[in-house]
């Protein structure tokens, strides 16, 4: 059934449930010190349809569609806006420069806009509108965000074969095949079902496992990781 079962995505992983404590909403000034962290993507329902819409043009776990969402959200580097990005193939999560949130409504305006800019790039790459969410943390320093961030990148990479299965299993119904999310609730049902249609999760990149990273240094150059270290090396990556 088409556009009724949808990937539970990245929106869902477990580091949410701690990154969570942090959300805010309205319009409020940040407080003294605080660093802004704004999460942009797609929908799970969008990605779903996405996945079913191209299933027939695409390659299997459709990796231009991945590569957009990714291209998407580090392409919010590009101004005064955002100085870190980490970006996977369902989402990005955008460190705001703390000198642009300091006045009272500066954080929704800002994360309007990075809305707006991501939405614009997504649909030209995929080559189709896509619904998003978005949401607004304050977290009380750089420490605090990089531990949140790589406790998500550590998500993300566990939850890689679920994923993977999910985005093969979104493209075969696109296909007129049947599939279902009870079909691969196991790691065991999930490598059978790639393995079946020809994916072998150890030669996938190491980008579709963890996603990518980029932040312009202090000489003002644009440096993108495509394959991002683990634990404090990873945090050592968002810039002070």
């Amino acid at each position: 059934m088409k556009n009724g079962i949808h990937n539970p995505g990245a929106w869902n992983l477990p580091a949410w449930s701690r990154i969570g404590a942090f959300e805010v909403f309205g319009d409020y000034a940040p407080m003294p010190g605080f660093r802004l962290v704004i999460a942009v993507g797609p929908t799970q329902a969008a990605l779903t349809d996405a996945l079913e819409h191209r299933a027939t043009d695409s390659a299997s776990l459709d990796p231009d569609l991945a590569r957009a969402t990714m291209r998407a959200g580090l392409g919010l580097l590009r101004g005064p806006l955002a100085e870190f990005v980490y970006a996977n193939a369902e989402q990005a999560m955008v460190v705001l420069r703390p000198e642009r949130t300091t006045a009272a409504g500066a954080t929704m305006a800002i994360s309007a806009q990075l809305v707006s800019a991501y939405a614009s790039r997504v649909s030209l790459l995929c080559g189709r509108e896509m619904s998003l969410q978005a949401r607004v943390f304050e977290l009380p320093d750089v420490t605090v965000v990089r531990r949140a961030l790589g406790a998500l990148v550590e998500d993300v990479e566990d939850n890689t074969p679920l994923r993977s299965a999910l985005w093969l299993g979104a493209q075969l119904r696109g296909r007129g095949q049947a599939f279902h999310p009870s079909m691969v609730e196991t790691l065991e049902e999930q490598t059978s079902l790639l393995r079946g249609h020809g994916i072998d999760m150890d030669t996938l990149p190491a980008w579709w496992w963890r996603g990518v990273a980029a932040h312009v240094d202090a000489a003002g150059a644009l440096r993108v990781y495509d394959d991002l270290p683990h634990g404090e090396a990873f945090g050592d990556l968002v810039p002070e």
